[in-house]
C-alpha cells in the first residue's frame, strides 16, 4: 500500500487558534486591537506574514476585523468559542482518522510478515522432503488386513502405492529387502519408503484403520 501522508495542522492556522484562544478568555476582549503583525510574529517565532495569514483566518470568520494601517480589532468573542469548538472536534476526527490508518498499516506490516514465515516454512518443508527421501515410514499390519498370508510379489504393493517394502520386522527379527517370496504375516512391521502420500495409500491396502 503506498505511503500515507499525515496531513499536520500548518503553522498560521496554529497561530489564529491560539489568538482565538485569548480572545475566548478575555485576554484580548471586544474592542481591542490585536499587537502588531511584527509583534506576533516576534512571540510566535514565525515570519510576519504567516500572521498576516493567521489574522485572515480569523476577519474570514468574523471572529476580528481587519483594517489597513490599524491592524485588527476583536469583533466577537463568541464566534472565537465556535471556532474553536469547531476546529477541536474536527482535530478528534483527524486523530483517530491517522490512529486508523496506521492500525491498517501495521495490519499489513504483519500479514507481510506472516507471509514470509510461511513461505519459509514451505521452502524448508521442501528441502526436508528432499534431504531424507529415503528415511522409511512404519506400518504394523492386524488380523484385519486382507494381505495376511500374501505374498510380497502377488500383494503388487508398489504397483498400488508408489511405497517400496525395505524391510520386514518380525518377532524382533529385522528382515532387509524382504524377497518377492516373503509372505506378510500378524504383527508384522512393515517399513517402506516413498513419498508422502504412499503412507496414506499403504495404510489402506493393509486395511489399518
Amino acid at each position: 500500500m503506498p505511503n500515507r501522508k499525515i496531513i499536520k495542522t500548518s503553522k498560521f492556522q496554529q497561530i489564529a487558534v491560539e489568538v482565538a484562544k485569548k480572545i475566548a478568555i478575555g485576554e484580548y476582549p471586544v474592542g481591542e486591537k490585536i499587537k502588531s503583525r511584527s509583534t506576533l510574529a516576534a512571540t510566535f517565532g514565525v515570519s510576519p506574514e504567516t500572521t498576516r495569514r493567521a489574522l485572515n483566518i480569523l476577519a474570514d470568520l468574523h471572529i476580528v476585523n481587519l483594517k489597513h494601517g490599524s491592524g485588527a480589532v476583536v469583533i466577537s468573542k463568541e464566534k472565537a468559542i465556535e471556532f474553536l469548538e469547531d476546529f477541536e472536534s474536527t482535530n478528534d476526527i483527524e486523530t483517530q482518522k491517522n490512529r486508523i490508518l496506521k492500525k491498517i498499516d501495521e495490519q499489513e506490516l504483519h500479514l507481510r510478515e506472516l507471509k514470509g514465515l510461511v513461505a519459509v516454512y514451505l521452502e524448508q518443508t521442501k528441502l526436508v522432503n528432499k534431504k531424507y527421501p529415503l528415511d522409511p515410514y512404519g506400518l504394523k499390519l492386524t488380523s484385519d488386513s486382507d494381505l495376511i498370508g500374501m505374498e510380497l510379489q502377488e500383494a503388487q504393493v508398489w504397483h498400488k502405492t508408489g511405497g517400496t517394502i525395505v524391510a520386514i520386522e518380525r518377532k524382533n527379527e529385522l528382515l532387509l529387502s524382504p524377497s518377492p517370496y516373503q509372505t506378510f504375516q500378524k504383527d508384522d512391521i512393515i517399513y517402506f519408503i516413498g513419498e508422502e502420500p504412499s503412507y496414506a495409500r499403504m495404510a489402506k491396502i493393509f486395511n489399518i484403520k
